[in-house]
């Protein structure tokens, strides 16, 4: 569940001299192009992304920044694009760099008249945001504590802002309470964290149903969430509940091409709570074997699978988990309550495994298939009258039999 981070766009200051107006036009295409590098992603773009923000802030901090509010709001903006490009560097590494950045951004953008301007009280509210952000990346028990004060304070500056002016605002506060829910789910404070998302999605209003693309995707985050910490909580009320959730988020991708790895593993994970919300109703028998429930579970397993497939190019280290989940969920799934479709299911997936995954992933997919066709084949000799000739009979050792040629044919 990784926090949002909100990078700010220069402001139009005005201009006290030519030279001031050309240091200020600099420093902001510095800052516009570290943003750009930023978002690119990989090691170097985020090498050069620091080297630009850090141009940009010695650019700006030579501005006459006293009277001018204008050249105020970008240095502070630029100190909070510098720190998210340093909160981003793959180790911990950058993290005290990170905050000093963000807390100088706070110093100078709270010198701004937030009250009669609702950018300005936006900016503010993103630099406390993003340094809540560096602190739970710290990841201990004091800095997740002062990561959660430092998003209630952003939660109080981002409902002072008029929610229905920007698309931004509603965004920024929902992002706020998003993260909020995802600290309080670490520290496993699970009624707080599902209080945190229902509050994410109550603040995005109906933004997402206008197409807003990041507001779609915060919905679905927050109702991703949400279910996944319902999961954790238990209880028959809750799993019914998490399924719901996770339903409401697919509703809100429905039919939306959002495209890319982040909204794909969005997907995987609303799909994951689903089956897992499932496969708990049908162990505990809540709401019985249905033949609609099982083939549901069986779906979501080949449509899991189908996008994890399609995904894992982007990057095998995020989607590959989600391949092995997915297909050890349909194998445990056709093997309990689906035997005689078992072996299709794991040569059809092992084949297309072969066909656009590496050795590792296949031999690991392999070991999976031969343990769920042991499984099934131990399952249907265990307690079963066969009468020769009856149709359940005859189904039952025809699976057997498929079933142990797929056995041999793993071991092989």
């Amino acid at each position: 569940m990784p926090d949002s981070q909100v990078h700010l766009e220069p402001e139009t200051g005005g201009a006290s001299s030519s030279g001031d107006e050309g240091r200020h036009r600099a420093g902001s295409a510095w800052t516009d192009c570290g943003t750009q590098r930023h978002r690119s992603g990989g090691l170097a773009e985020w090498t050069e992304a620091v080297r630009c923000h850090r141009r940009a802030v010695e650019l700006l901090g030579g501005l006459p920044i006293d009277g001018n509010p204008g050249y105020l709001a970008d240095l502070g903006a630029a100190w909070v694009n510098l720190g998210c490009a340093l909160q981003s560097e793959p180790s911990r590494d950058c993290l005290g760099d990170a905050l000093d950045a963000f807390d100088r951004a706070i110093g100078f953008l709270g010198r701004l008249p937030i009250e009669t301007s609702p950018r300005f009280r936006h900016n503010l509210a993103a630099a406390w945001m993003n340094r809540a952000g560096a602190f739970a990346r710290l990841d201990t028990e004091k800095s997740r504590a002062q990561a959660i004060r430092d998003q209630l304070r952003t939660i109080d500056l981002a409902r002072g802002l008029p929610l229905d002016e920007k698309a931004s605002f509603r965004i920024l506060l929902a992002s706020s309470w998003i993260n909020l829910g995802n600290l309080h789910q670490r520290r496993s404070d699970l009624p707080r964290a599902i209080g945190s998302y229902d509050a994410a999605v109550a603040a995005l209003g109906s933004l997402p149903g206008s197409g807003h693309r990041l507001a779609i995707h915060h919905a679905a985050t927050a109702w991703t969430n949400r279910g996944e910490a319902l999961l954790c909580a238990a209880g028959r009320d809750n799993v019914s509940r998490a399924v719901e959730s996770a339903r409401n988020a697919l509703v809100e991708l429905q039919g939306r091409d959002l495209g890319g790895a982040a909204d794909a593993k969005l997907l995987l994970r609303a799909l994951r709570v689903i089956a897992r919300g499932i496969e708990a109703c049908l162990n505990k028998s809540i709401s019985g074997h249905s033949a609609d429930r099982v083939a549901e579970l069986t779906d979501i397993a080949e449509r899991g699978i189908d996008i994890a497939l399609g995904s894992r190019a982007s990057d095998p280290e995020v989607f590959d988990p989600f391949f092995m989940w997915f297909f050890s969920f349909g194998s445990r799934a056709y093997g309990r309550f689906q035997p005689q479709f078992l072996a299709e299911f794991l040569e059809e997936i092992l084949r297309r495994c072969a066909a656009r995954a590496g050795a590792a992933l296949e031999a690991e997919a392999r070991e999976v298939a031969r343990r769920a066709a042991f499984g099934a084949l131990e399952g249907l000799g265990r307690g079963r009258m066969m009468v020769a000739g009856t149709r359940n009979t005859v189904a039952i050792l025809g699976a057997v039999r498929e079933l142990r040629n797929a056995e041999l044919h793993l071991i092989s």
